[in-house]
C-alpha cells in the first residue's frame, strides 16, 4: 500500500541524515528503546495479532453491528458514522490503513519471509491464516482493493484487486497456511508456549498438536466463511465447497462446566479469540475500552425483538445489562427508544441497555472472531442449500442445545441466518451475512433507502493513490441511489 512505503522512505531519509554526524553516536546513545527499528519476527507477529484486534473490535466492528442493528450508535461519531451512515473517507482512513500498515499486511508479509527463511512452518503457517483473515475482512468491508501491488517497491499507485479476485488469492493464502501447519504438526511433540508469539492458541502453554491443530481447523472454517461471501455470485457450488472446508473446520464443541457460557460468548476450546489483557490503553478489549470510555453505543431494538420473540432470554441477559427500570430495552434505527410497556414516558426516563457489563464489557474478555458456533451455521445453511434438511436442523440445534435451549423442529433458512446473527453478536461478519441473505429483515435509517453495504475509502490512501476513486464514482446499489454496493447485486437488501 502506498502509504506504509512512503512511512518507510521517510524513516529511511531520516536515517541518512543521522548518519552525517556521530554526536551521541553509538550503542544506547542511538536506539531508542521505546521505539525500536528493528523486531524479531516474534516481536512482529505479536504486533499484528494486537494490530488485528485493533482492526476487528474496533470502528469497523462497532459501525458493522451497527449496521445490522445488533447495536445502535447513540451519540457522537457512532450516532453519526455509523447510525446514520454518515461515515466519510477521513472518518475511517486509519481504520483502512491498519490493515495495511505496521502489524497489517506489510507486518505479515514480513513475518511470512522471517519465517520463510529460518525455515520455521508454525510461523509461516501462522501468518499466512492472519493474511487470509485480514485480507478477506478487508475485502467483505471495502470491496475492490489494492493487494497484489500492495506492497510491491516502485508501484507509487497499485491497482484495486477485484472483490472476487481477493478472495480468490485468500483462499490460496488460507491454503498456503495449511500445508505450512500440517508439514510442521507431522511428529510434533511437547508444548507450545507463549513465548513463541501465538497468542491466539497458545496463550497458555497447550500440546504443539493441539496448538497446530487448531490453526488448520480454524483455517478451514475461514476458508467456508469466503466462499459463502461468493455464492450470490458463483451459485450452488460455493456452498458445496463451503460445506467441504466447514467438515473440516473448527469442531470443539463447549464443554466442561463453563460449557454454556462458552457457547454463549464464544469461548470454546477451539475458537478463534483475541487475546486480551487487563491494562487499559495496553492490552485490554477493544470493546471494553471504548465503552469505558464512552457509552454511544446501545442495544439495538432488531436483537432485543428477536431475542424476546425467540423467548431467548438467556442470551438476551448476556448480551445486555437491563435498564434502570428492570427492562431489556433497544433504540431502533434513528435512534429512537422503542419502549415496552411498563416503561415510563419520556423515553428519557426508559433508556436503553447497554453492552453487558459482567462479561463484554471486561478489559480480560477474548473477543470471539472465529467459532465452533459459526462453522454449525455455516454447516446448516450449506446443508440446506444443497439438500440435507435433516443434517441442518442438526447442527442449528446443537448451537441452541450448547447454549440452553430446546431444539428447533425443521429450521428454515431463515431461521439459520438468525441464528447466526445472534450467535455471531458484535462480529463484522453478521454484515457480510446480511448483505447477501438480507436476513434479518432491517429497516434502514430513515434518512436513507437502503442499508449502507461498504466502507468509503480512507482520505489518505485516495490522496496518495491515483486509483482510488472519488466517492462519487463507487459503485451503487440497484437503485442507484447510494455508492454502497461492492459490486451490481441484482439482490441487494431494501
Amino acid at each position: 500500500m502506498n502509504s506504509s512505503k512512503k512511512a518507510g522512505a521517510v524513516l529511511a531519509l531520516a536515517l541518512l541524515a543521522g548518519g552525517c554526524s556521530d554526536f551521541l553516536n553509538g550503542p544506547g546513545l542511538t536506539e531508542n528503546p521505546n521505539n525500536p527499528l528493528v523486531a524479531t519476527p516474534i516481536q512482529v507477529l505479536v504486533s499484528v495479532e494486537a494490530n488485528m484486534a485493533t482492526r476487528l473490535e474496533g470502528q469497523v466492528a462497532r459501525c458493522a453491528s451497527i449496521f445490522t442493528q445488533q447495536l445502535i450508535g447513540s451519540n457522537n461519531q457512532q450516532l453519526q458514522w455509523c447510525t446514520a451512515y454518515l461515515v466519510g473517507e477521513s472518518d475511517i482512513s486509519g481504520q483502512m490503513a491498519g490493515f495495511y500498515t505496521g502489524g497489517g499486511l506489510f507486518g505479515i508479509r514480513q513475518v511470512e519471509a522471517a519465517a520463510q527463511t529460518a525455515g520455521d512452518n508454525i510461523m509461516l503457517g501462522i501468518a499466512k491464516v492472519l493474511e487470509g483473515l485480514m485480507m478477506g475482512t478487508a475485502a467483505s468491508v471495502w470491496g475492490d482493493l489494492p493487494y497484489s501491488e500492495a506492497l510491491t517497491p516502485g508501484v507509487e499507485s497499485p491497482k484495486l484487486d477485484s472483490q472476487q479476485s481477493i478472495y480468490a488469492a485468500v483462499q490460496a493464502r488460507l491454503d498456503e497456511g495449511i500445508t505450512a501447519l500440517t508439514a510442521a504438526a507431522a511428529g510434533a511433540t511437547g508444548n507450545c508456549s507463549p513465548s513463541e508469539g501465538d497468542v491466539i492458541y497458545c496463550a497458555t502453554a497447550v500440546s504443539r498438536a493441539t496448538q497446530l491443530g487448531r490453526w488448520i481447523r480454524a483455517a478451514h472454517t475461514l476458508k467456508a466463511r469466503f466462499h459463502l461471501h461468493q455464492v450470490e455470485r458463483l451459485g450452488v457450488s460455493e456452498y458445496a465447497a463451503a460445506l467441504a472446508e466447514a467438515q473440516l473446520g473448527i469442531n470443539e464443541a463447549p464443554s466442561g462446566a463453563t460449557a454454556q457460557q462458552q457457547a454463549i460468548h464464544g469461548q470454546a476450546p477451539g475458537d478463534f479469540r483475541t487475546f486480551h489483557g487487563s491494562v487499559q490503553d495496553l492490552d485490554a478489549n477493544i470493546w471494553a475500552e471504548f465503552l469505558l470510555s464512552r457509552q454511544d453505543v446501545v442495544a439495538g431494538n432488531t436483537l432485543v425483538s428477536i431475542l424476546k420473540a425467540r423467548n431467548d432470554t438467556v442470551r438476551l441477559r448476556n448480551y445486555f445489562d437491563i435498564n434502570a427500570q428492570g427492562q431489556f430495552v433497544g433504540a431502533d434505527r434513528n435512534n429512537v427508544t422503542v419502549r415496552p410497556a411498563g416503561c415510563p414516558a419520556p423515553p428519557a426516563a426508559c433508556a436503553p441497555s447497554v453492552v453487558n457489563t459482567l462479561v463484554r464489557r471486561q478489559f480480560t474478555f477474548r473477543q470471539p472472531l472465529v467459532t465452533w458456533a459459526e462453522n454449525q451455521f455455516i454447516l446448516a445453511e450449506a446443508r440446506l442449500a444443497t439438500g440435507d434438511s435433516a443434517g441442518g436442523a442438526a447442527n442449528v440445534n446443537a448451537v441452541r442445545a450448547a447454549v440452553g435451549l430446546p431444539a428447533l423442529g425443521a429450521p428454515t433458512f431463515n431461521d439459520v441466518m438468525t441464528e447466526k446473527y445472534i450467535a455471531l453478536y458484535q462480529n463484522i461478519e453478521t454484515w457480510s451475512d446480511y448483505k447477501r441473505t438480507c436476513v434479518p429483515t432491517l429497516t434502514p435509517n430513515g434518512s436513507n433507502p437502503e442499508v449502507i453495504g461498504r466502507l468509503p475509502y480512507g482520505s489518505a490512501e485516495r490522496t496518495a493513490n491515483a486509483n482510488i476513486p472519488l466517492p462519487s464514482a463507487y459503485p451503487t446499489g440497484t437503485t442507484g441511489s447510494s455508492p454502497v454496493r461492492n459490486w451490481d447485486d441484482p439482490n441487494a437488501c431494501p
